[in-house]
């Protein structure tokens, strides 16, 4: 751990500063204005009235359970690896609870109280095996042994002790409840450190959620959840989520069933689990954890909710992971749009234009700043040799850019869509989810970048171009030091802690235009030049110049 103590528990320490570093443009405290434009996206990215069928049905089982997902990191019999907050008491007055920093239209009202659900313990919630970290998923898989796992975990089990003590100071510092809060600090500079050394994990469902805006989404919102409930589906987004349903984290012990999904079921045992409209009308019965039935939920709402979108794979992975962390399934639905309309616009539709987009984004910006990693992954698109990169990054980059995306993206798209799930380790996913929520997509691309800094001597190393995509998938799934890989993307040099959300998006706007431009030039029939961009550029979105905005997006 000492490769990192030095940067990580200070909150103080100038080296672990990286608002100073004067190159991220985006280090300014959040403004009324700013934090209300923000707020006031979010808010109309929820709003776009969805076309929703008349047709209603109910679905068995009557209402929807209120689940308390983050009770799991509350029980008292949890492993012994997951740190205990010993050290922290004298908990604030609940009528204390309040936000110092409030900001003008806050969600913390009359309007709207966000209130503790509350459920018994389940057998879920109980101690778990000493092969599963403390999430529930098995510690051992063919990237990482168990051994390489528990040296790594011992030192940074009591790195998330020490941060939730500091969490519950600077909690209390700003007038909030410790026991199980659900406000937190205002955006700051502080805050933000905060977030990128990790949010605590019985916090973090939580802050997810008040962080991206849910609270204001919600009170405007109240019964949408519960009534998409009572809504058909189309029938081939249901099959396709009952499909899914049980190849979601099926290692993880909350949504591993106790019975394979083929197994015959007791007549006689209680009915626990929901099942979709068609099989109830057929009388079906399948054994199923609580968790598999939330999921099912969720994702028969966001279906309906979202036409445009219905359901594809991924998405039983992003709302399943929302559920092992936040404490309702009505959370986990609008963080799931928030996620599809506000920060991955267009990536989950049918077309898949908006992974297309960004992953057209990422290799353009690693074409530019990373030169020999390009020629190998996608050298052939401009004409570079692969096993020897030309030597002048000048002669490159007068290249036209190529709108066609190289293969090696074919093993890159969850990268977007998954938003890492299954591609980082556990931890460093759940690391970058804490600042994709706080920060905003840009967080995705400054990760995407840092794995390929990473792996950059490695990659440059292969002779035959057949091996990258090997490479490629395998370097992400060893970075099982979370701190490592965040210091390694936001360190001061080489880092990536500079990209604007306003540089992204412009990036985005652009790629859009050229692959548009592409098709039309192709359906005439015409070799044309693709034209330029007709908007202001804003320099590479690598570039370290600082911008005078604020991004549209979350700062």
């Amino acid at each position: 751990m000492g490769m990192y103590e030095k940067g990580f528990e200070d909150d103080s320490a100038p080296e672990d500063n990286d608002e100073d570093n004067g190159h991220d443009n985006d280090s300014r405290p959040a403004t009324a204005g700013s934090e209300l434009r923000r707020r006031t996206m979010v808010l109309e990215a929820m709003t776009a009235p969805p076309s929703i069928p008349a047709a209603v049905a109910e679905l068995p089982g009557g209402a929807h359970i209120i689940r308390d997902s983050a009770s799991m990191f509350r029980s008292s019999g949890l492993p012994a690896d997951v740190p205990r907050d010993a050290d922290v008491s004298g908990n604030p007055n609940p009528s204390a609870e309040h936000d110092s920093g409030e900001l003008p239209n806050d969600d913390s009202g009359s309007e709207f109280e966000m209130h503790r659900p509350t459920r018994q313990m389940t057998d879920m919630t109980l101690t778990m095996a000493t092969d599963r970290d403390r999430y529930g998923f098995r510690k051992q898989n063919q990237y990482l042994t168990r051994e390489q796992y528990d040296t790594w975990n011992g030192g940074y089990t009591e790195y998330l002790a020490r941060r939730r003590k500091k969490w519950a100071v600077y909690l209390k510092e700003n007038g909030l409840m410790t026991d199980t809060p659900n406000r937190f600090p205002p955006r700051s500079a502080k805050t933000k450190r905060f977030i990128r050394k990790g949010i605590p994990p019985e916090w973090r469902g939580a802050a997810w959620f008040y962080y991206a805006g849910g609270p204001a989404i919600l009170s405007q919102h109240a019964g949408v959840y519960d009534g998409l409930l009572k809504r058909d589906a189309k029938e081939v987004d249901l099959e396709a989520i009952e499909r899914d349903l049980h190849r979601t984290f099926p290692d993880n012990i909350r949504f591993r069933s106790a019975q394979t999904p083929s197994s015959p079921s007791n007549s006689d045992e209680p009915r626990e689990s929901q099942q979709t409209v068609k099989e109830a009308q057929n009388n079906g019965r399948r054994p199923e954890t609580p968790m598999i039935s939330s999921l099912r939920r969720v994702l028969h709402a966001f279906a309906v909710y979202n036409p445009r979108i219905g359901y594809c794979q991924s998405l039983n992975f992003l709302a399943g992971l929302l559920l092992l962390f936040v404490e309702t399934e009505e959370y986990a639905f609008w963080l799931l749009n928030i996620i599809t309309r506000v920060y991955l616009p267009g990536t989950h539709e049918v077309s898949l234009e908006g992974a297309n987009v960004d992953l057209g984004v990422l290799m353009s910006s690693l074409r530019e700043s990373m030169p020999a990693v390009w020629t190998k992954i996608g050298g052939e698109l401009d004409g570079t040799d692969a096993i020897r990169p030309s030597r002048s990054r000048r002669n490159r980059n007068k290249q036209p850019e190529p709108t066609r995306l190289p293969p090696i993206t074919l093993c890159m798209t969850a990268w977007f869509m998954s938003c890492f799930i299954g591609t980082l380790p556990i931890e460093s996913t759940l690391r970058v989810w804490d600042i994709f929520f706080y920060e905003g997509s840009k967080t995705l691309f400054r990760i995407a970048m840092t794995v390929f800094k990473l792996g950059e001597a490695e990659i440059k190393a292969v002779g035959d171009p057949m091996e990258i995509f090997q490479v490629v998938q395998t370097i992400p799934r060893k970075l099982i030091d979370a701190n490592a890989l965040i210091d390694a993307c936001f360190k001061r040099r080489n880092g990536f802690g500079h990209i604007s959300q306003e540089m992204v998006d412009h990036k985005r706007q652009e790629r859009r235009f050229q692959v548009k431009a592409e098709k039309e030039r192709m359906a005439r029939g015409e070799n044309a030049v693709i034209p330029e961009f007709d908007a202001k550029r804003k320099g590479s979105l690598w570039g370290r110049r600082r911008e005078r905005t604020q991004p549209a997006e979350v700062l």
